[in-house]
């Protein structure tokens, strides 16, 4: 096993191509543990598959979340000197924002294609609805299990490509300009082969080879994103106990986590200097955020349960009459017995509000804000210290979509 370090020119090789690929940085032992966890996990019933017990034929099967708490798991994943590395290429402290493994028995198929429809095989990972794609700042850190060969499947990718993805400044976020599969230039085969490391640039086309093997096909494929680049649709949500155990050097990696469902989802409308506020009209004295419980069509999802933007536009729009077509992630708070998650969108032009029955709005500056807060009179208690996070310019935020409205007819993931 070699010195486990970048060097200046793994660096430029990654700023050039959107990917490297650092051969033998794992150790026999650590691979043959994390390759034993995955095989306990794919016989686990919270396995994600299609139903078919391992070892199926052509079979896809998926551990993710919170399998990462099996020791060995949590052991590789969290990698000392793999988190450094993906530091030094983020430019920032680095999280996890996702922990997947993939297993593919005998004659099971390569990746779909592009969600937008320009390649047929190959994809990339900006995704306005998807938990780790949102984001606007960050890696993936693939573990081959086994050697990424020709019969097996390699990896293939196209160096360079995701400089063909553009970002725009546009007020407090971002916006992508997502490239296209018949702009990049040819995929490769990267060559993986089992302990070798691949940083792999979030916009990086790529394709996964299907299974014409003998033998599982199998791999770690991790997330990191830098800590000031949250996912604009949210974070998924860890288990407490992973996130005890997944840390690096005593520092934790998953800082969204939590065993209370997430059973409300609230909005921080913008427009000029002051946010909309909204109080019951039956006497109900304390002034919230819109928004509200949490619809089946969110709760239903195997994936992205993280993203409630579907609910919110459904509230929102029944609360006050309006469309809002896209929002940011802001944060979490805890409300005893389940977890609101807050968004924000920013307005150019002041709305209409069509308010249902019974429902009081008004428009608050900041400071009116804060002193609501300061008398008790706010619904989350929270709101004051949401437009505080929404007007940090130190956090780098993008576009977060419903599925329904990014992905129409898309199935899962």
């Amino acid at each position: 096993m070699q010195q486990r370090k970048l060097t200046a020119d793994d660096i430029c090789r990654y700023r050039d191509d959107g990917l490297l690929v650092v051969r033998g940085w794992f150790g026999e032992e650590q691979l043959q543990r994390a390759t034993d966890a995955v095989l306990r996990g794919v016989r686990r019933k919270d396995v994600l598959t299609s139903g078919k017990p391992y070892p199926s034929p052509q079979t896809q099967y998926s551990l993710q979340r919170n399998h990462v708490e099996d020791p060995d798991l949590a052991s590789i994943s969290a990698d000392s000197a793999v988190v450094r590395a993906a530091e030094t290429l983020l430019g920032g402290d680095a999280v996890m924002s996702a922990f997947v493994c993939y297993l593919k028995t005998p004659g099971a198929g390569g990746t779909s294609g592009d969600y937008g429809g320009s390649h047929p095989t190959a994809h990339q990972d900006y995704k306005t609805y998807q938990q780790a794609g949102s984001s606007l700042n960050w890696l993936f850190a693939i573990i081959p299990l086994v050697d990424l060969d020709e019969p097996t499947g390699p990896l293939y990718v196209s160096p360079g490509s995701y400089k063909m993805t553009r970002t725009e400044r546009a007020g407090p976020i971002h916006r992508v300009r997502r490239s296209r599969g018949d702009e990049i230039a040819p995929l490769v085969d990267a060559k993986l082969r089992r302990g070798d490391l691949l940083f792999m640039h979030m916009w990086t086309w790529h394709e996964g080879g299907s299974n014409r093997s003998d033998r599982d096909r199998l791999g770690i494929y991790n997330k990191f994103r830098a800590g000031h680049a949250p996912p604009a649709c949210g974070p998924e949500l860890f288990s407490e106990k992973a996130h005890a155990m997944v840390t690096c050097e005593n520092r934790p990696l998953l800082p969204h986590h939590g065993d209370k469902p997430l059973d409300d989802a609230r909005l921080l409308l913008q427009h000029g200097d002051k946010f909309l506020l909204m109080r019951n009209g039956d006497g109900t004295p304390r002034w919230g955020a819109p928004g509200g419980g949490v619809h089946e069509g969110d709760r239903s999802r195997r994936f992205d349960r993280c993203n409630l933007i579907d609910s919110l536009e459904i509230n929102v729009h029944e609360q006050l009459g309006v469309e809002v077509p896209w929002m940011t992630y802001l944060g979490d708070r805890d409300r005893g017995d389940s977890i609101c998650r807050v968004y924000a969108h920013p307005l150019d032009q002041m709305p209409t509000i069509n308010a249902a029955e019974q429902i009081e709005t008004r428009w608050f500056t900041r400071q009116e804000v804060v002193e609501l807060q300061s008398q008790d009179e706010l619904a989350g208690g929270f709101e004051a210290d949401m437009i505080d996070l929404w007007m940090d310019d130190s956090f780098t935020r993008g576009v977060g979509e419903s599925k329904r409205r990014a992905a129409p007819g898309r199935g899962e993931p």
